[in-house]
Order: C-alpha cells, then structure tokens, then sequence
C-alpha cells in the first residue's frame, strides 16, 4: 500500500494526457477501464479509478499493484519504475508525452495526417473542440466522413477515437493502432 499523494496526482495527470480525457464523469471511468484493459490486458474496476481520482470517498491508500497497472497504462514496467523514472518537477514525460501532438496546437479547420502499421494513412481535418473528420483513408477501416474526438495524438500509443461516428451507426469507442501504435504524425498545410 502506498499514500504518495504527489506521485499518484502525476500519474493521474499521465493517465489522463495519455487516454485524450478528464476523469469527471461515471462514463470517462467506464471508458479508462476499456482503455487499461486494451493496453495493459489487466481489469481495474470502476469504484477503484472514481477513488484514486477522489471522485468518490474512500481509503486513503492505494495499493501498489493497481498503481503498476496504471503505470504500465502510460509505458512505465511498474510502479518502483514510475517513482524512479518520472520528471517530478511536473513537466510532462519523455517516455510518452515527448512525442505528443495536441488538439488545441492544431488550427480550426487545419490538417493532419497519421500512420500506423502496417500500411494504413488517414488524412484528417480539425473541426475545433478537438473534433476531427476524416478527409482521406489508404487501407483503413477509417472513411471519408467518419468523425471523432481527441485531445491527443502520440507516436508509438494506439490512438483512442471517442464519439467515433462511422455512416449512421451510434457513436463509439474505436481504436486504431492498437499494435506498436501511431507510426507518423504530421500537420499538413
């Protein structure tokens, strides 16, 4: 068990850059458990994520499996690695916030392009409040028209599209990347 407060905020804040999402609601904890499971292939429930994130009231400790759970979440091996590893100066990590694009840095109706393996390109244009519409595909699932949300693109990370809207189907989560993650992230003029 361990009640680092400091070290557990920053790795709250990790979390958070890394899945594209603020922890504030009963669906962004139901989507962070999605997101651990894909990348980690281990469960951490609901309750527990609402109260490291203090959403809700609970013990004042947490123990050191779930936090190596949420460090090998955002590339560290474990806990011990994030405590030895980690920039405690509270400037954003080179392990995997170094080779991150941002939403907010890419200009309303700019665009971007990303890769992921094998051979897969999609072209995107920002909407503004960090949504995005695809523009052009090569060899995804991905189609001219589909949109989606996120605050983040990061090289080597599978890319977690929220509100993902495919023709008329309902919104969902879609992931792309999910093996070795985004290969090339560009903006384009």
């Amino acid at each position: 068990m361990t009640d680092n407060k400091n070290d557990i905020l920053f790795l709250r804040q990790m979390v958070e850059q890394s899945v594209s999402r603020k922890m504030k609601t009963p669906a962004d904890f139901q989507f962070l458990t999605g997101v651990i499971h894909e990348r980690c292939k281990e469960t951490l429930s609901v309750a527990t994520l609402k109260r490291i994130w203090g959403y809700v009231e609970g013990y004042d400790t947490t123990r050191f499996s779930t936090l190596s759970i949420l460090a090998r979440c955002v590339g560290f091996h474990d806990w011990e690695d994030f405590l030895a590893n980690h920039n405690r100066t509270g400037e954003s990590s080179n392990m995997i916030l170094g080779r991150t694009l941002y939403s907010t840095d890419i200009p309303i109706n700019g665009f971007l392009a990303i890769a992921w393996a094998p051979d897969h390109r999609v072209q995107l244009q920002h909407l503004g409040n960090e949504k995005f519409t695809v523009v052009h595909s090569e060899n995804s699932k991905l189609k001219p028209g589909d949109s989606f949300h996120c605050s983040c693109f990061i090289i080597g990370e599978p890319l977690y599209l929220d509100n993902f809207v495919h023709n008329t189907d309902p919104p969902t989560l879609f992931v792309v990347g999910n093996k070795g993650g985004l290969t090339e992230i560009s903006r384009e003029r």
